[in-house]
């Protein structure tokens, strides 16, 4: 169904801004906002697609999806790029499964979406296909995350998750490997395991104390003159490494 859309003052188009800006709003509706061509495709495949806004009809959509059309002020009023893509879209939120991979990620408090994002990314790049993210992380379904992931989220289990998922875990046989500067081992003298679970801790204070207890190593990367690397980074480093 195609509805044409001229006014700002829209509720559709209201609707748009409080679901990219109000967490709590995004998950009593079991909904986020996507933009550009790319990942709209990507949440077309997997059939979580609610409504689309767009300067031109999309083809070959489901007849159930409704596509507005809108004008480019009003594109630019629910996007959150400086150079909208041309298209903006409603998704639903995809269900949460049971971890059924042998490579696991946790990550502890993550609170930079970009870092989540691209930690998402390099995950789905490295098979780490089971991602559990704890309650004190950015939100899954921020812009910023959304978009560095690449479109990673609709390929990923991502569950909410605590330390009962890693107990829980460690009783199945997965080995739990944490980040940590002192008392660790290095990661090349690391031992790769059959099932596994890295963990990545916050940006500013690392993996917790409560989380640093269940794990059966402690690991870390030996660098040069300087303190520390960027999580997103470490966690690619380790997830290359280990995979």
């Amino acid at each position: 169904m195609i509805i044409n859309i001229s006014s700002k003052q829209n509720t559709k188009i209201k609707e748009i801004g409080k679901l990219i800006s109000d967490n709590s709003y995004r998950k009593e509706r079991n909904e986020f906002v996507i933009e550009g061509f790319h990942l709209l495709e990507m949440a077309l495949e997997d059939k979580l697609v609610k409504a689309i806004f767009s300067l031109e009809p999309i083809k070959n959509i489901d007849e159930k999806i409704t596509n507005y059309i809108v004008s480019e002020d009003i594109l630019k009023k629910i996007s959150t790029q400086k150079n909208p893509q041309g298209v903006v879209a409603i998704c639903s939120m995809r269900k949460e499964k049971e971890i059924s991979h042998n490579n696991v990620l946790y990550l502890d408090g993550v609170s930079d979406p970009g870092n989540l994002g691209t930690l998402l990314r390099t995950a789905l790049a490295f098979s780490f296909k089971d991602v559990i993210l704890s309650k004190g992380s950015v939100s899954l379904y921020n812009e910023k995350t959304i978009s560095s992931s690449q479109g990673a989220i609709f390929r990923l289990n991502i569950i909410s998750g605590d330390e009962q998922n890693l107990i829980d875990l460690k009783e199945k046989g997965y080995k739990i490997l944490a980040t940590e500067i002192k008392g660790s081992v290095e990661l090349k003298n690391i031992k790769k395991s059959d099932k596994q679970v890295l963990i990545l801790g916050n940006e500013a204070h690392g993996v917790n104390e409560k989380i640093l207890n269940l794990a059966d190593e402690r690991i870390r990367i030996d660098i040069n003159e300087i303190e520390s690397l960027n999580v997103a980074i470490c966690g690619a480093i380790m997830m290359h490494y280990l995979r």
